[in-house]
């Protein structure tokens, strides 16, 4: 891979730094052979919950990235520890003045519909990402784009309105997939799903599984191995883990944590537990500024001073994981010296009187069913009693309950974000007025803020970066409606016949150089 750089080396080495910080420690389990791989067979693969719909550019959920990600590639893709990788681009130069970014397209790419990919393809996906109608949770990350250049079939160039050196990782993950034409319909619906990936689409049961085909034609030769991925959503973790134990699954994402000292310590030989750290990513309350009381900063703050966040991590991440104050996990370069917010139940008290609420008040949180969300729920449910404040919880299945987030529908939403490569990747999205989730920063409206985000984008030194990034969490922390209080380790398992297969840090099934469609079955 060739890649010119601006003169910033040294802001390109602390941030190509950021997946290697957070890398998966050695399986522990069985023992995988050298064997050739064998072709056949079928892979079963029990995940956190269900996907809402089929279109890769329009879910703000990890899960659609998690289970779209065989059929739907994008120009590039990030590796097991996040580290950027080519992926339908094999090449990218960037100009002098740092405005123009030229990729060159992978040759001999099919899409599952059996048309040749040409960088046609590339320019509607990605105007189809920008355009505000689509609804698109990448469009934040790609809003730097001027214009889009297809001087031959085979090359891509983009203009963009001020240099941007993260710009090569906006394109990357199933989010910023490259999808055909043909797969839109006129009201700008993904009806057919067609990708490049090394799977097709077979079918999907909304709430039972998605089942997923090899595709002969993928352009990476001989690959995938398996015949087939059938994906499905078991929200409750006990049931995942037993399934894997009896054999009903080849893959669980998402191992419970509560149980990992004892399976790492009785190791099966029937499969394998491997912990990913940073896996689990950060967990957030987001409180929603556009709805009473949480429009009033001290509401906000007297919340933030009464959460315990040790109380939380230990819940949510069953002791396997630690507090933050920021998007990233302490461990990563990017966690920046702001010191955290301590719990103070009397300060607290005092906020809330300042801002007319002495008794406190009544508010609902929007919950998913899945992820140990519920179980947070109550933890913050309880630790909100103490402040006189009453919180409802309303639980609901994973995609209705994405549906209220990105409409805006909720009052309190407990959520995670999953780990990150670049403090751009970690904050422009959510914390930006015009950055494509802003809903789960509670929609924080804040002038400065998007001033630094936006003056993040283009510095090119690393010390001048971390000031700006550093002022960036500090006014969050002020803010208090994206309340970040921990970052976790999870882990995965896969049984001792499925050989070849390796998690990615976010929970990918397939991503650059890994996923299901190394993984083969032993016969």
């Amino acid at each position: 891979m060739t890649q010119r750089r601006l003169t910033r080396r040294e802001f390109v080495r602390g941030t190509a730094a950021v997946g290697a910080g957070v890398a998966a420690v050695p399986w522990l389990g069985a023992a995988t052979g050298a064997a050739a791989p064998v072709r056949g067979g079928r892979l079963v693969v029990g995940v956190q919950a269900d996907i809402p719909h089929l279109d890769p550019h329009r879910s703000a959920l990890t899960i659609s990235y998690v289970s779209l990600s065989p059929m739907y590639q994008a120009l590039t893709e990030l590796g097991p520890n996040l580290e950027l990788r080519p992926q339908l681009a094999t090449s990218w130069t960037v100009s002098p003045d740092g405005l123009t970014w030229t990729f060159a397209l992978r040759r001999g790419v099919q899409f599952h519909n059996g048309r040749a990919l040409t960088s046609r393809d590339v320019r509607f996906s990605i105007e189809r990402i920008l355009d505000p109608k689509t609804g698109a949770r990448g469009r934040g990350d790609l809003n730097s784009i001027a214009s889009i250049a297809t001087p031959d079939p085979n090359t891509v160039v983009f203009r963009l309105k001020a240099p941007f050196g993260f710009f090569p990782n906006k394109l990357a993950t199933a989010y910023q997939a490259i999808i055909p034409r043909e797969a839109v319909d006129s009201g700008n619906n993904v009806t057919k799903p067609i990708g490049t990936g090394p799977f097709q689409f077979g079918d999907w049961v909304t709430n039972d599984h998605l089942t997923m085909r090899r595709f002969d034609r993928y352009w990476d030769h001989g690959k995938p191995y398996v015949d087939e991925v059938t994906v499905k959503p078991i929200p409750d973790e006990t049931v995942r883990l037993t399934a894997l134990q009896t054999g009903d699954l080849s893959i669980a994402l998402d191992v419970p944590q509560a149980r990992l000292r004892a399976l790492f310590a009785q190791p099966s030989r029937d499969y394998v537990i491997r912990l990913v750290r940073g896996g689990a990513g950060q967990g957030v309350i987001v409180l929603n500024t556009r709805h009473k009381p949480f429009d009033n900063v001290k509401v906000r703050q007297a919340v933030a001073y009464a959460m315990n966040k040790r109380e939380m991590v230990d819940v949510l991440y069953r002791g396997w994981g630690v507090t933050a104050n920021q998007n990233f996990s302490p461990a990563s370069p990017w966690y920046l010296p702001v010191k955290d917010r301590p719990v103070d139940l009397a300060k607290a008290k005092a906020l809330l009187a300042e801002a007319g609420m002495p008794n406190g008040f009544k508010t609902t949180m929007t919950v998913g069913n899945g992820y140990g969300l519920p179980d947070l729920a109550q933890i913050f449910q309880s630790q909100m009693r103490r402040l006189g404040v009453d919180v409802n919880i309303q639980v609901f299945d994973i995609p209705t309950w994405a549906g209220r987030i990105n409409s805006g529908n909720f009052d309190i939403d407990n959520t995670g974000f999953f780990a990150k490569v670049d403090p751009d990747d970690g904050y422009y999205r959510y914390a930006h007025s015009n950055g494509g989730v802003w809903q789960l920063s509670g929609y924080l409206n804040d002038p400065e803020l998007d001033r630094l985000l936006d003056e993040g984008r283009t510095q090119a030194d690393l010390a001048k970066a971390r000031a700006t990034y550093t002022r960036v969490v500090e006014i969050l922390q002020d803010s208090a409606s994206m309340l970040i209080f921990g970052s976790g380790h999870s882990a995965a398992g896969w049984r001792s016949n499925v050989q070849g297969f390796a998690p990615q840090l976010i929970g990918a099934l397939s991503y650059a150089g890994g996923g299901v469609q190394e993984a083969w079955l032993a016969k």
